[in-house]
C-alpha cells in the first residue's frame, strides 16, 4: 500500500467510531472528487478491520446539507472546510475527532486534441467555453471564481461558463 493510500486508511480507521465491532458497518460520506480513492481505501479497511464500508458521495454541500439533517455519517470526507466549520459550530463535528488530510489545487484542462496553450490567467479569455463546478454550490467552483476575481477575469468568462454539479462532471465535460 503507497504512502498515500496508507494515510487514507489510517485516516478512516481514526475517524471511525471506536465502539465498531467486527462485521458491523461504517458509513462514510465523500466529496464526489474521491470516489476512486476512498473506494480502494475501503476495500482495504475492510479486509484489515473485518468492518464492512458503505459510501455515499456526493457534493461536499449537499453531503453537509445531509448531515445537518440527521444523516447517520460515520466519517465525513468533505471537499469544504466551510462546511465542516459549520457543521462543527453545529455540534455534528466534534473539534478534536477532525483532521485535514486533503487538499485542493486549481487547474486548467484542455482536451487532448486542443492546441490551445494556457500560460498565463489572461489567455483563459479565449476559450468560447469554461466548464467549472458551480460557483455558487461547489467548492472548486468557488475558489476558482474567488481567483478569476483577483486578477479581473470572472467578468469576461462568467457568461461562458458551463456550471456542474461536481467536480467530475466539469472534468467529463472537457
Amino acid at each position: 500500500m503507497t504512502r498515500r493510500w496508507t494515510r487514507g486508511f489510517l485516516a478512516m480507521a481514526l475517524l471511525a467510531s471506536a465502539s465498531l465491532a467486527r462485521g458491523q458497518e461504517l458509513l462514510v460520506f465523500g466529496a464526489a472528487s474521491l470516489t476512486e480513492s476512498l473506494q480502494e481505501i475501503g476495500r482495504a479497511f475492510e479486509t484489515k478491520a473485518g468492518v464492512k464500508v458503505r459510501f455515499s458521495f456526493g457534493a461536499s454541500s449537499d453531503l453537509a446539507r445531509q448531515i445537518q439533517a440527521g444523516a447517520p455519517a460515520d466519517v465525513f470526507f468533505s471537499a469544504d472546510t466551510l462546511k465542516m466549520d459549520a457543521l462543527e459550530r453545529a455540534g455534528l463535528v466534534r473539534r478534536e475527532d477532525r483532521r485535514e488530510f486533503l487538499s485542493n489545487r486549481l487547474v486548467v484542462v484542455v482536451p487532448a486534441a486542443s492546441t490551445l496553450v494556457i500560460g498565463r490567467p489572461e489567455d483563459l479569455l479565449r476559450l468560447q467555453h469554461i466548464a467549472l463546478p458551480d460557483p455558487d454550490a461547489v467548492p472548486a467552483g468557488i475558489y476558482a471564481t474567488t481567483w478569476l476575481q483577483s486578477p479581473g477575469l470572472w467578468k469576461g468568462l462568467q457568461a461562458r461558463c458551463v456550471p456542474t454539479l461536481v467536480l467530475r462532471s466539469a472534468l467529463a465535460a472537457v
